[in-house]
């Protein structure tokens, strides 16, 4: 993406654009987001997590192929939109699945595995490829990754916990010990599991699943305190990830680097850059095993955020001179460690954890439509605010962004590792934690 963007801005002497053109197709993909939440959830709640998945990929493989052969804006806008539609939709719905696929211990790390370590992997492919490869190559070789993301989910077994939102109680058992084993406590929470959606289904309409069911059980929520404070929390969790700047970097990274450095020949710095932003996304798998969530989003979050300041302040006084150019090249590189061996390192597994199970994907739908336009709007207006106020105020605009979410996340975000999904959901409908496993089961179904 990054490659495509800074070729069409000028070096691309097949198609001419402007750089509003530009902007647009850079950031398209973040708008059609909201149509993927909602086709995701109308197909999950269809066909479950693993099918859609692979349903979804297919029309990503066919847009790889147009934006190769694609000659004019409209193609290519037409492949950007497929990819927000099918593609947002994929990325949510993983999330979604490992944190279903997960025991509570392991569930943030390898959320994170896939939300932050495998991007970011992907990220450095697609400059260091850009850098060495025309775009259009490029993207004949994204078909290899959705290709294979296609294929391999048709080999897994489906979500227990979807099974249990559909009334498929005795597929939902057996995957279950399939995935977690038959120990007491695995046992002591398939049955939490099954007993709470026995109890939701039979408190609206008994075992029909259809969309007027589905419509129903939203407006129950909706009128619930709990259900705002989650739809706030993952708000302002979306709006500190778009602020830290991870979704820019990823499509505007060539540009950005070559307008910091004052230079075209950019690969040193994008290796450089670039491998902290892997070594970040490692690091987060191991600050992940050996830290509980709150003290690593703040600890790391404020460090992250002071090293922003310090970057935009960097940037205002001395970036003029070409001695200082690898102090600041240093410093987004020390940025992007920090935020993504913390921020992102929790934050993406908490999107994936806070929404309760039998709406789950209809609340990221609601949520996506703020979520999108942010998105959208960040990479859209971020050429023109580069322009206006620089560098040094866009991130010194990003810092301020983060503290007052930060400031949000130290009141109201609740520790959740090492806690199930129906402990996390007993939390903000209670305002408490409870041992879930050593409360009678009867009891805990009608607290939720």
């Amino acid at each position: 993406m990054s490659g495509m963007v800074d070729d069409l801005r000028g070096k691309e002497s097949e198609i001419t654009l402007s750089d509003a053109d530009v902007s647009l197709i850079a950031s398209i993909i973040n708008a059609t987001c909201i149509l993927g939440f909602g086709v995701v959830a109308v197909l999950s709640e269809k066909f479950g997590r693993r099918l859609t998945i692979s349903i979804l990929n297919v029309p990503v493989l066919v847009s790889y192929i147009m934006l190769y052969l694609g000659q004019n804006m409209v193609t290519i806008v037409t492949s950007r939109v497929i990819v927000g539609v099918c593609y947002g939709g994929v990325l949510m719905l993983t999330y979604v699945a490992m944190a279903e696929y997960m025991t509570p211990n392991k569930r943030a790390f390898y959320i994170n595995l896939i939300s932050a370590t495998g991007p970011s992997v992907g990220t450095v492919l697609g400059h260091v490829l850009c850098l060495l490869l025309h775009w259009r190559t490029v993207a004949l070789i994204g078909l290899i990754p959705t290709g294979l993301s296609a294929l391999l989910p048709l080999f897994w077994i489906e979500s227990p916990s979807w099974l249990a939102s559909q009334g498929r109680f005795e597929e939902c058992k057996k995957v279950y010990r399939e995935i977690f084993g038959k120990s007491n406590a695995s046992e002591a929470q398939l049955e939490l599991l099954i007993e709470t959606e026995i109890a939701k289904r039979n408190e609206i309409t008994g075992n029909k699943r259809n969309f007027a069911l589905i419509v129903q059980k939203i407006r129950s929520a909706m009128k619930r305190k709990y259900f705002w404070k989650i739809m706030i929390l993952g708000a302002i969790i979306n709006i500190y990830r778009i602020a830290a700047g991870r979704l820019m970097f990823s499509t505007l990274a060539i540009t950005m680097l070559q307008e910091l450095t004052g230079s075209s020949d950019i690969l040193l710095y994008t290796f450089y850059v670039d491998g902290f932003f892997i070594l970040g996304s490692i690091f987060s798998l191991f600050s992940l095993s050996a830290m509980k969530m709150r003290p690593l989003i703040f600890s790391l979050g404020f460090l992250g955020n002071v090293t922003l300041l310090v970057l935009s302040a960097s940037i205002h006084f001395i970036s003029s001179d070409s001695k200082y150019v690898w102090t600041i090249i240093s410093l987004l590189a020390f940025y992007f460690i920090t935020v993504l061996t913390g921020p992102y390192a929790v934050l993406e597994p908490y999107l994936a954890e806070i929404f309760p199970l039998d709406i789950k994907l209809y609340c990221v739908l609601l949520l996506s439509f703020v979520v999108s336009i942010a998105s959208f709007l960040a990479v859209f207006l971020a050429p023109l605010m580069f322009a206006t106020i620089g560098y040094d105020g866009v991130f010194l605009l990003n810092a301020l962004i983060v503290f007052l979410c930060l400031g949000y996340l130290w009141f109201f975000m609740p520790e959740t590792k090492g806690r199930t999904l129906q402990e996390i959901e007993y939390f903000f409908k209670n305002n408490k934690f409870n041992d879930l496993l050593e409360t009678n089961n009867e009891q805990v179904i009608g607290l939720l």
